[in-house]
């Protein structure tokens, strides 16, 4: 949206320069992304009168013109077609500047002297129209200067506004939100139409088909217009602000446009057979062709604006090349109209076209500025293309509107901020932006028909803050206020796991939720996914009922594409399907491990990870957290290897599940490589993380540690040789781990040998050799007689 300093000038008097401005539009929300300075170079610009205009002696398409510019006559050569005697045109004389800084000097035009030069718009920069001189309006005297004929010299600023802003893409919204910020008082132009007694009714009716598409229509005939260029002024303004210039009649509907914000169109009524406008949904396939000569193939969502027989314009995007003013035009109807914004969002998205009217009809015009809009542009179009308006503007409004009655309590404004802003203040804030309201300890706030975004207390909140000064609100390094709670103890627990994983070399990944159903039955027919009603796709036709099958698609599309050696994790929600309508949320933790241990170095051996890795990352996670007594216990899940899938627990509480995924799952899968996952239960984690941690003292007697390596069966688990230690030990064991795994060479087939380091240690006195000595023996006797273990020496 672009916006001129000048124009704003015109409408309110403030005290800002245009840097200044910037800067205040900028802190109250509406971005300047650019400030782009025009015509501020030019200089010495003057009207004058051709008086003669004679052959060049040398060159057949130049001319010699005589000038009068209300100081002296002289001859200019000049190559414009339109140039004529009796026309008044703007000169620049030896030493003006002109457009992009050139100044003139004397020069010989095919060996004619030439002390200036006759202009064109693209030499003053507000066209790019190079056919032809400038023409002025007969009244302007020889000599007036440029300055007093169009205010070339302005600042025009380039603003991001926000989707929920309309009002803010007219000059008038931007004017109220300067009279907001500095004070002031809007001058509002008045309208002043002549009508001639020849009534719009008795030759326009307006039927609203679809009212709930266009709530308000509102239209006037004007007749005898008389279609040409407009003045330099209009010309420049629209220029200015990214507009070509057309003709008189289009302008004055585009400049009421960037004035408003209400999009105009003018239709050739001519070419209207029934005399009537007939506002209505198309038919599906039915074709029009709009201004841009391109044909259009429309959907029973687009509204069109038919003459009761053939479209006219597609409504509030683009008019048709049917009814487009002429040069020969004569009478016109003016349309101004609200359109509902979700329609012409919707019908300009679905045939490609984006325009300077759907734009502001898709954000939500003001629907009371349509009459005024219309009655505005028949004033100018009276004025600047002499044309009758016929008495009455017709004003079909079928669907009124309500504006919203919101309860504002200053005092909850003030809580809500963390600052105390009088009463005061706030009344005039709200005055400033033209937004009513009954007085009282608790305001009454009516919504103002040009702010659709003002619905609720808070949407009032957030205009006192931006008004008042966000840079106002003091810094606070202590969070405080109504709107303080204590966080929650689970977020710095998840912070806690991310830290720790990314630490250990993982990458978090944030996979889609939805997947392909079908292939999670080929994987694990244990388990339905909750399907979509309309899925956007096959692969996209479920909500996951785990986090494993998601890790394996983002492993499996890391491994295709190079990336062999990678740790990855996903903090996320599974769905279940319940009997309920919807599916039971449950949050996990998925880890997924594969490929080397380590990168390839001289340091490093090359070593795979294996079940044990995903292990270690595990058990240094739950300890992280606290969280102790870890074991594994067998259980077979469908994706993953028989010989290498468990259940996992921790504080005697289930945690979760974790294995090697089985070769067939893996295939199914199109994972290339092995690859080991563990798929915990967040809450779980969390819950006992969060425990209470009791103080330990440190010890005052010293421990005594044994070791040793017993060869057993392979199939025997060392959990459950643990279990029996601890039982046989009781409160006299500190600590207990295995610390060594070996089979081959000297261990006979079907044995393994682990080794166990026993920590023992006694609160009140120290242990001696023989004590610690028997325990040991003890405990080696009891695990000979379960297990039939024995010493390896």
């Amino acid at each position: 949206m672009k916006v001129s300093y000048n124009w704003l000038r015109e409408l309110i008097d403030f005290e800002a320069d245009h840097a200044k401005l910037a800067e205040l539009f900028t802190m109250s929300g509406s971005e300047v992304e650019a400030i782009e300075p025009k015509g501020q170079e030019i200089s010495g610009i003057v009207s004058a009168r051709i008086l003669e205009v004679n052959p060049h002696p040398n060159a057949d398409k130049l001319t010699l013109c005589l000038i009068d510019n209300g100081k002296e006559k002289i001859r200019l050569v000049c190559g414009a077609p339109n140039a004529r005697p009796g026309i008044n045109v703007l000169v620049g004389m030896v030493d003006s500047v002109i457009a992009g800084g050139r100044r003139l000097d004397k020069v010989k035009i095919r060996g004619v002297e030439s002390c200036g030069m006759i202009l064109a718009e693209d030499e003053l920069g507000i066209s790019g129209d190079h056919a032809g001189i400038i023409e002025l309006p007969d009244e302007i005297k020889p000599g007036t200067s440029l300055e007093k004929i169009a205010k070339l010299d302005d600042w025009i600023y380039e603003l991001e506004i926000t989707p929920n802003r309309p009002d803010c893409l007219s000059h008038y919204g931007m004017a109220r939100e300067i009279k907001a910020l500095l004070g002031g008082r809007i001058k509002y132009p008045k309208i002043t139409i002549n009508e001639i007694s020849s009534p719009t009714a008795d030759e326009l009716t307006i039927e609203i088909a679809d009212p709930q598409g266009c709530p308000r229509y509102t239209g006037r005939l004007v007749s005898n217009v008389k279609v040409g260029p407009s003045p330099l002024w209009l010309k420049s303004r629209l220029f200015y602000l990214g507009m070509r210039p057309i003709n008189n009649i289009v302008d004055i509907t585009n400049y009421i446009m960037l004035e408003t914000g209400q999009p105009l169109h003018a239709f050739d009524y001519r070419h209207f057979r029934t005399k009537k406008v007939v506002v209505r949904k198309a038919v599906a396939g039915e074709k029009f062709i709009t201004l841009d000569n391109t044909e259009r193939s429309l959907t029973e969502n687009h509204l069109l604006i038919t003459d009761g027989e053939k479209g006219m314009a597609l409504a509030g995007i683009m008019g048709g090349q049917n009814s487009e003013v002429a040069a020969d035009t004569k009478q016109i109807l003016l349309e101004s109209a609200y359109f509902n914004p979700v329609v012409i969002r919707y019908g300009a998205k679905a045939v490609g076209l984006s325009t300077e009217s759907s734009q502001r009809f898709e954000r939500g015009v003001d629907i009371n500025m349509a009459p005024f809009a219309n009655d505005r542009a028949c004033q100018l179009i009276a004025q600047l293309a002499d044309g009758q308006i016929h008495k009455g503007i017709i004003d079909c409004y079928p669907k009124k509107f309500v504006p919203a009655i919101i309860e504002f309590r200053p005092q909850r404004a003030r809580s809500l901020l963390g600052l105390e802003i009088p009463n005061p203040i706030m009344k005039d804030i709200l005055n400033g932006l033209d937004i009513p309201y009954t007085d009282g300890p608790v305001l009454k706030i009516t919504q103002p028909s040009f702010r659709p975004d003002l619905t609720r207390e808070v949407d009032l909140i957030e205009e006192i803050a931006r008004i008042h000064g966000l840079d106002k609100i003091p810094e606070s390094y202590r969070p405080g206020g109504s709107l303080l709670k204590e966080p929650d103890p689970s977020f710095k627990i998840r912070n806690q796991v991310r830290a720790l994983l990314v630490g250990m070399g993982f990458v978090e990944t944030f996979p889609l939720t939805l997947i392909d159903s079908d292939m999670l039955k080929k994987l694990d027919n244990t388990i339905e996914a909750m399907n979509l009603q309309n899925p956007l796709s096959e692969e996209l036709s479920g909500l996951r009922p785990d986090l494993i099958i998601t890790m394996m698609k983002t492993l499996r599309h890391n491994i295709n594409y190079g990336n062999k050696d990678i740790r990855l994790f996903d903090i996320g929600t599974a769905f279940i399907p319940s009997s309920e309508t919807l599916p039971v949320e449950k949050e996990l933790l998925c880890l997924g491990i594969t490929g080397k241990t380590n990168p390839t170095s001289w340091r490093n051996p090359d070593k795979t990870v294996d079940f044990f890795s995903l292990k270690g990352i595990l058990e240094t996670l739950l300890s992280h957290l606290n969280i102790n007594e870890i074991e594994l216990i067998p259980q077979n899940y469908p994706y993953f290897d028989t010989d290498y899938s468990f259940t996992l627990s921790g504080n005697r509480n289930i945690l979760g599940r974790m294995g090697k995924v089985a070769a067939a799952v893996g295939k199914q899968a199109g994972l290339k490589q092995e690859v080991y996952i563990a798929e915990l239960n967040m809450a779980m984690l969390t819950s006992l993380a969060l425990e209470e941690k009791h103080f330990k003292p440190l010890p005052k007697f010293p421990g005594s540690d044994r070791d040793i390596a017993l060869i057993v069966d392979e199939n025997i688990q060392a959990a459950a040789i643990m279990d029996s230690i601890r039982q046989s030990a009781g409160i006299l064991l500190e600590d207990l781990f295995p610390f060594d795994l070996y089979q081959g060479q000297n261990i006979p087939p079907g044995k393994k040998s682990i080794a166990f380091r026993i920590c023992y240690r006694c609160p009140e006195r120290t242990l001696t050799d023989d004590e610690v000595d028997g325990m040991t023996k003890n405990i080696i006797d009891i695990l000979a007689r379960e297990y039939g273990a024995t010493l390896r020496t």
